[in-house]
């Protein structure tokens, strides 16, 4: 029986270019520990859980958020790309013996655009933080 648990943690991620062109990640580290992926499952473009951002809480009083006028900041702004995001479905491992699993993988891109894995000036070494972890299936 497969179990899926859900995440949304920041993930550093290494990409690479695929055979049918693109990027995809080829590696990625989480919670200290490095995975290197197998095989790209698929892929696609959804829409973020734009309700979850700062920005939102901060309109409808969250206390979590400091206060704009106390500290003399400015609310937090929703982003055009804080609305939509690629996923990467990929199976990847961590060591020899670490067992292979089905990992999502995102990043956010502006609407209307090009797929984030094919914009220009990434390189294979490049690395990006504003990945995050969503579901892992093992």
């Amino acid at each position: 029986m497969t179990k899926v648990r859900r995440f949304s943690d920041e993930v550093h991620v290494r990409s690479g270019e695929l055979a049918e062109g693109g990027r995809a990640p080829v590696q990625f580290i989480w919670r200290g520990r490095l995975y290197v992926v197998r095989e790209v499952l698929s892929r696609w473009r959804e829409r973020s859980a734009w309700w979850e951002h700062a920005a939102i809480a901060a309109v409808h009083g969250d206390a979590t958020e400091p206060d704009a006028s106390r500290d003399h900041r400015p609310r937090p702004v929703l982003e055009i790309g804080d609305l939509e995001r690629e996923v990467f479905r990929v199976e990847a491992g961590s060591g020899r013996t670490g067992g292979w699993g089905v990992y999502d993988l995102a990043r956010p891109v502006a609407p209307g655009t090009a797929v984030v894995s094919e914009v220009a000036g990434s390189s294979s070494s490049e690395a990006s933080e504003d990945w995050r972890l969503l579901r892992v299936s093992d």
